[in-house]
């Protein structure tokens, strides 16, 4: 059945359908027609009326019924039984044909119909089967119906959509990432091609071109340990127990010289909540957002952390007063690679803080959004109270 066409599968399972039905409406009428053609007693009982109803043929074949009486010549009434009996036999056999015919001349019929209805079906199979990675973003059209083809073409369209633009990303991100590794070594072949201009380069030289190694070979470190998170995250292990005021006081910890560099004032309220995740990711994810505050915050500028709590999730927020975020742009923030403004900032970075934060929050059922509010930025994280992984 599997090498079997869809039209000539759906005309089998109908004319197997109508032999079921046509041969059910045979028996029943053959039934009918034996207790319709009654073939009479020869011999008269006691008791029996004195008159018999009996069939008899007309000149022009019919059959009627007349009253015999019970003197009645019993060679006539044995001509008359196999009158009927041959009637009996033609009626059934004419049945049994009508049926053979109606069985073919339907599963033929059907054939013809299926491949009329089916034909938008094939018509979109060959556009389908025609179409190449670089016409994604080219819609199928031609069938804006209401059934099951326009259902399936409509929905076509909509995957064309999402792989469309999941293969733009694919290409914008892996660019960007180019992009970002080239511009360290750019760097360093720079300075190394300067040094080799001088015969006698000074120790100073030497020591200038050393920094300007160093400092950008720990940022193409960085950034491969970022593009190694967001690629390693989707396989780790949702068994540990995370607590919250423990995960920010590690974190602070970790981020203390370079508050105390910016001189900010850091206000974490106590949360006593604990959650099932993976304790390194999320601290992670945590980690991003208030680096980031920290780092695109105002010298003497403020952080808060806060959370509250319902019966179904927890809501953390991380608000600073930093150089903020443009209203619309808050949209595009969690995507790789992406920057508001170099220039609003002398911090470095790739663009992926807060891409990471992004998938751990959602790998772990929740959400995270950011929004401004009084002037400053604030980002929500919602985590599920009970959470067992994905």
């Amino acid at each position: 059945m599997k090498n079997i066409s869809l039209r000539m599968r759906l005309t089998l399972y109908i004319v197997l359908l109508l032999t079921g039905l046509c041969a059910l409406l045979t028996a029943l009428s053959m039934y009918n027609a034996d207790r319709s053609f009654v073939v009479p007693n020869l011999i008269n009982e006691a008791g029996e009326n004195e008159q018999e109803e009996l069939f008899s043929q007309t000149p022009d074949g019919a059959y009627k019924i007349e009253l015999i009486p019970e003197d009645a010549d019993p060679a006539g009434d044995a001509d008359l039984a196999v009158l009927l009996l041959d009637a009996q036999t033609s009626f059934k056999t004419a049945s049994i044909c009508i049926m053979i015919a109606v069985i073919i001349g339907g599963g033929i019929l059907t054939y013809f119909i299926l491949g009329r209805a089916l034909k938008p079906l094939g018509r979109l199979s060959t556009e389908i089967e025609n179409m190449t990675e670089n016409g994604l973003s080219q819609p199928i059209g031609g069938f804006q119906t209401n059934d099951e083809v326009g259902c399936l073409a409509a929905s076509f369209n909509q995957m064309l959509k999402r792989l469309d633009k999941a293969f733009s990303d694919q290409k914008r991100f892996s660019s960007d990432a180019a992009h970002e590794l080239k511009t360290p070594l750019a760097a360093i072949k720079t300075n190394i091609d300067v040094l080799h201009l001088d015969d006698h380069p000074a120790n100073e030289d030497y020591e200038k071109t050393i920094q300007v190694v160093e400092k950008q070979t720990g940022r193409m470190i960085k950034l491969v340990d970022n593009l190694f998170t967001m690629t390693a995250q989707r396989s780790y292990d949702f068994n540990d127990t995370v607590d919250f005021d423990r995960m920010f006081d590690n974190i602070l910890s970790e981020l203390m010289p370079r508050i105390r560099e910016k001189n900010l004032s850091v206000t974490v309220q106590p949360m006593g909540i604990k959650t099932t995740a993976n304790s390194v990711m999320l601290t992670r994810a945590f980690s991003n957002l208030v680096e980031n505050a920290v780092k695109y915050n105002v010298d003497g500028g403020k952080i808060q952390v806060c959370a509250s709590i319902n019966e179904k999730q927890y809501t953390i927020s991380v608000s600073d007063t930093g150089i903020g975020i443009p209203t619309e742009k808050l949209d595009d923030i969690f995507a790789p690679f992406y920057r508001i403004d170099k220039s609003r900032s002398k911090t470095e970075g790739a663009g992926l803080g807060l891409s990471i934060a992004s998938e751990i929050i959602h790998r772990h059922g929740g959400t995270i959004t950011a929004a401004v509010e009084h002037g400053k930025t604030v980002f929500f994280v919602t985590l599920p109270v009970i959470f067992t992984g994905s």
